[in-house]
């Protein structure tokens, strides 16, 4: 090569894209989703009433937090039979509220690629179709596809401004901070970032391990894998001591540690919320394994994280280890 010439330089790749997570759920069998950004609660089988008129894509009417939702079954829009059934996950638009009817929420996702889906004809609420690793192609419904929904609830006007919030709490509006989804545990409010958290289990029986010791004596299956669980109030513990035959189906949101999967025994899944970590050092807080705090509406929440309950549970170390 000539001293004069420059060296050739090698390509540079194009940046690999990143979509945002989605909330996957399955209907009949199918899989779906949406963006989680769009979800504002997930209710466990509520009452559905007849909507009383034909109505395209509405299967149902929820009444809920004192408005009528329409309800909308996921094969319906693609021509197969609807059902009012199932767990409904409530997501929000410019345009309103819709509820999506699921059979199974399997938990939040980071898609691999999001396109549009043309075959789908007009009309029908799904704009797009991701392809999620471990489940394939999962058509997505998101709020861009509210307004094909008929009667969708107008969305409440914003509140006006307040006085500043109490000395020691953080502002937090509702589009500020990363979505947690927030559960409780013991009568206290918890939150995982929805990028620690890989299944929600409803009403999921656990069984006892043979032999299992503190903290760690009960388990879970999860699509065919034994995951421990870890309750921190001994509700689990408390069934064993009244009997082999009490029921021990539970919610459980399992979380991501260097480990492998945590299953962790929850009361109740509340509505996700938009949380700003307090800078406030979580050492008063009486729970071990929390991360941090956040603070909302003059509500404390305990963040917690698979790291952090391996680390103040299970072992002292896990802190210092990779991420899978």
């Amino acid at each position: 090569m000539s001293p004069d010439r420059p060296a050739l330089q090698p390509p540079v790749p194009p940046p690999v894209p990143v979509f945002d997570p989605v909330l996957v759920f399955e209907r009949n069998g199918q899989p779906y989703c949406c963006p989680a950004a769009d979800v504002v609660e997930i209710v466990e089988e509520p009452a559905l009433d007849d909507p009383g008129y034909a109505a395209p894509l509405v299967a149902a009417v929820l009444s809920h937090g004192g408005r009528f939702i329409p309800a909308i079954d996921p094969a319906g829009v693609f021509d197969r039979p609807a059902a009012r059934r199932g767990d409904a996950i409530l997501i929000q638009g410019p345009l309103g509220v819709v509820a999506l009817l699921a059979d199974r929420v399997v938990g939040f996702r980071k898609p691999d690629s999001v396109a549009p889906a043309p075959w789908i004809p007009p009309g029908r609420l799904c704009r797009s179709a991701a392809t999620i690793d471990g489940i394939g192609r999962a058509f997505l419904f998101g709020a861009d596809g509210i307004g094909d929904v008929p009667a969708a609830a107008p969305v409440a006007a914003p509140a006006p401004a307040t006085a500043a919030a109490p000395a020691g709490s953080v502002a937090t509006p509702a589009d500020a901070g990363a979505m947690h989804l927030v559960f409780t545990i013991g009568g206290r409010l918890h939150a995982a970032a929805y990028g620690e958290v890989r299944r929600i289990l409803h009403r999921q029986r656990s069984f006892r391990i043979p032999g299992g010791t503190a903290p760690v004596r009960h388990a879970v299956e999860v699509t065919g894998a034994v995951v421990p669980v870890l309750d921190l109030t001994g509700a689990l513990d408390r069934v064993d001591a009244a009997g082999s035959t009490g029921d021990r189906r539970c919610d459980f949101v399992v979380l991501s540690c260097a480990a492998g999967p945590l299953a962790l025994r929850v009361d109740r899944i509340e509505r996700p919320l938009a949380l700003v970590r307090d800078a406030t050092e979580p050492g008063w807080f009486p729970s071990p394994g929390i991360a941090g705090i956040a603070r909302r509406d003059d509500r404390d929440y305990a963040l917690v994280t698979g790291a952090s309950l391996w680390r103040d549970l299970l072992d002292g170390t896990a802190a210092e280890a990779p991420a899978r």
